[in-house]
């Protein structure tokens, strides 16, 4: 076996054992390799990645991009925000588009929307949250979201349970991830601990894949 052989043999290991790894967005000190039209509504916290405008109204919705571009991925993260009547979301497969805005999937946040699938500046609600009842919603504090995407599949998970099951052919195979703090009512939104893993193998809420293709709905 040739030396460059085994270099890249031994390489392409390497590099397919650390594109299923988790890897952190957010370094928890600044906004490195996140982006916005108007940065002054995002900033860092206390290690959490803030949005707001004290209490002054939000002007429109407002997007933090992350420079990385995803197709298959597994994410986590957990959002708290503050009041609860207020609304936000995180884009997937997404992208924005001219005046600050954004086009593709999105992960509801907010009262009566948590949980819920979402298609921003596109087909608009694309599956209510399952769980209607809100019961297993930490109002005001930290709520756990996961985000599960293969090909046309899509599952969301809030707090452990699944919300969102879907085959959707019609979506986005790729695109940016973002972080909304929407226009309106003064808020306050915080996101943390968000570790992404592309090509995932493994599920969501305690389920396997195979598993969670039986909960699609079309």
């Amino acid at each position: 076996m040739s030396k460059c052989f085994l270099f890249l043999t031994v390489f392409t290991a390497f590099f397919l054992s650390f594109s299923h790894g988790e890897v952190a967005l957010f370094n928890g000190q600044d906004l490195s390799g996140w982006q916005a039209q108007d940065m002054s509504y995002w900033s860092v916290v206390d290690g959490v990645i803030v949005g707001t405008a004290g209490e002054k109204k939000i002007k429109g919705n407002q997007f933090l991009w992350h420079e990385r571009e995803v197709i298959d991925f597994h994410l986590s993260l957990s959002v708290r925000q503050v009041p609860f009547a207020a609304n936000a979301g995180i884009q997937f497969r997404s992208q924005p588009r001219a005046g600050g805005s954004a086009f593709g999937y999105q992960a509801d946040v907010g009262k009566g929307w948590w949980g819920t699938l979402y298609h921003e500046h596109g087909r608009g609600i694309l599956a209510k949250n399952r769980n209607t009842g809100g019961e297993h919603l930490n109002q005001e504090d930290w709520n756990q979201y996961e985000i599960l995407a293969i090909g046309p599949d899509i599952w969301l998970s809030l707090n452990g349970r699944i919300t969102v099951a879907i085959h959707d052919p019609e979506g986005e195979r790729s695109g940016r991830i973002a972080l909304q703090v929407h226009g309106g009512m003064p808020q306050r939104v915080e996101y943390k601990g968000l570790n992404l893993t592309e090509n995932p193998k493994g599920g969501i809420a305690g389920l396997d894949q195979n598993s969670l293709r039986a909960l699609l709905q079309k």
